[in-house]
């Protein structure tokens, strides 16, 4: 597929949007919504980055001088403008807010209605480029962005299928650790391992990194981490050094990110024996899997995918520990819009790629929750995450 021409179809889809909603300029700060335009991570957020959209008329990325030659080879949008001072880099202006002025301008759009993810920015910030642009606000579009994202396009598609191979390598490998006695450290240090291995023997033209922050850059999101016991049901728990118990639950995590795009693979299961409540609760989560999985396809609505599970743990007894939500939409991040909960009756269509997780989990027993990415097909769905599953014995 051509990057470029993925990356302009997403900018005039969006256009049309921006017309709809009445705005004629989008300023995109947030670190993923930037990608998302331009195919471009950065890696060290510290200094900002952004991608101005008009209405009508060619998109921009602006980022600071040091930015330059990178973004010059890896970047699918070719409009590239720099700010600020780096080497013999070219750039337009002394600070990033000055060159938002003279970009904003260039555009010749009248009037201004300026929209911009405003959950990334900081007041100062957002009064900086009000001040810019000679307006009194932003309007927020982050949800604009959000519902964009929501459908897959090919290259999203592609490489979550990639980052899928990767990390189920890696829970492959990791339930094998586990298996032979491994401490939860241990394995998730194996499972790393094996997904390096992976990725630099199939897949090493794209990068593993994530998206960080003005605080952080983040190298690598091939990522493992492992509970046991009563720590099952934290929900998120770092490895220990310990070899899980019999009697325990064990919830081996793989989460997989390549060229930006990440999947998730969660498995459940047990040491030795389980007593007689915990197995039932195994079991239930088990046929609550099932009954979701049977029930994937367009037009289908998230709310009565969540019913699906609802139903089977109300009529196993298990009323009292319902989930909040039972999946929810991963991309180019790990939690995306829509969540496969009571209140999101939005339909499924082809393009969607979301988790499928129903669990059952309670400081009292630990937990089960085995989680599954899935892409909805014009039929149906397709399992990314094809790993060993169901009631798993240590």
């Amino acid at each position: 597929m051509d990057r470029q021409t993925v990356i302009q179809t997403r900018i005039k889809k969006f256009q049309a949007k921006m017309e709809e909603a009445g705005l004629n300029l989008a300023v995109v700060s947030r670190s993923v919504n930037v990608f998302y335009f331009t195919d471009f991570n950065p890696l060290n957020f510290s200094m900002a980055s952004y991608v101005l959209i008009p209405a009508k008329g060619e998109a921009c990325l602006l980022l600071n001088a040091i930015r330059g030659p990178r973004s010059n080879e890896l970047s699918g949008l070719r409009n590239i403008k720099l700010y600020g001072k780096w080497s013999d880099n070219p750039s337009v202006a002394k600070d990033a807010y000055e060159a938002i002025r003279i970009i904003g301008r260039s555009y010749q759009l009248g009037e201004l209605k300026i929209g911009s993810d405003l959950g990334s920015l900081t007041y100062t910030a957002y009064l900086k480029i009000c001040e810019a642009l000679e307006v009194k606000e932003l309007t927020d579009i982050g949800g604009l962005i959000d519902d964009e994202k929501t459908i897959k396009d090919e290259l999203a598609i592609d490489r979550m299928r990639k980052a899928a191979v990767i990390g189920n390598a890696g829970m492959d490998k990791m339930i094998a650790e586990l298996r032979a006695g491994a401490t939860e450290a241990a394995a998730v240090m194996e499972a790393k391992y094996t997904m390096q291995k992976v990725w630099l023997e199939k897949f090493s033209e794209y990068d593993v990194t994530g998206f960080g922050s003005p605080e952080a850059s983040i190298q690598d999101m091939l990522t493992a981490t492992c509970s046991s016991g009563v720590r099952t049901s934290y929900g998120a728990e770092s490895a220990r050094n310990i070899v899980p118990a019999k009697g325990d639950l064990v919830l081996p995590i793989i989460i997989a990110k390549l060229g930006g795009y990440s999947i998730e693979n969660e498995r459940s299961l047990y040491v030795d024996h389980l007593d007689d409540y915990r197995m039932k609760v195994f079991e239930t989560v088990i046929e609550a899997r099932e009954n979701v999985f049977r029930a994937i396809r367009p037009g289908k609505t998230f709310a009565e995918l969540y019913q699906e599970a609802k139903t089977v743990f109300e009529r196993n007894g298990f009323g009292d520990f319902l989930p909040g939500r039972i999946g929810h939409g991963i991309g180019m991040t790990g939690h995306e819009h829509p969540s496969v909960a009571p209140a999101y009756k939005v339909p499924l269509q082809p393009g969607m790629v979301f988790t499928v997780e129903p669990g059952l989990m309670s400081a009292k027993f630990g937990g089960v929750r085995p989680s599954d990415t899935v892409l909805v097909t014009e039929t149906g769905y397709e399992l990314l995450t094809d790993t060993e599953n169901g009631i798993l014995k240590m």
